[in-house]
C-alpha cells in the first residue's frame, strides 16, 4: 500500500476490536472494486486467519490459485447457483469451528 499511497481510513474500528476481545467469529465482506481489496481487508482486520471468497477462475492463475488452495480459502464458481450456496455453507461451517 506503501507503494500505491493508498491507506484505508478506518471508521468504528472499536466495533472490531471489542470482536476480537471477545473471541468472536464475524465475517467481512469486500466489494472487490480493485486488486487492493486484499491488501485493505488486511490492513484494516489484521493480519488473523482468516478465509477469503474468491472466484473460481483465479484457481488457474499461476502461484496465485496454489496460495489460494493452500490458505484454506473458498473459490466459488460464479455461474453455478449450487456452488454459491456450498461456498455460503462453507462459510458458515468455518465460522462455527472458529468459537
Amino acid at each position: 500500500m506503501r507503494l500505491t499511497r493508498s491507506f484505508p481510513e478506518m471508521e468504528n474500528l472499536e466495533i472490531l476490536e471489542k470482536f476480537y476481545e471477545q473471541g468472536r467469529p464475524a465475517m467481512f465482506v469486500a466489494n472487490h472494486c480493485s486488486w487492493m481489496d486484499i491488501p485493505f481487508l488486511g490492513a484494516t482486520v489484521g493480519w488473523r486467519n482468516y478465509k477469503l471468497v474468491s472466484k473460481k477462475e483465479l484457481g488457474i492463475v499461476p502461484i496465485l490459485g496454489s496460495a489460494i488452495r493452500a490458505g484454506g480459502n473458498i473459490m466459488v464458481d460464479r455461474s453455478d447457483r449450487k456452488s454459491q450456496l456450498k461456498t455460503l455453507k462453507q462459510g458458515i461451517n468455518y465460522l462455527k469451528k472458529v468459537r
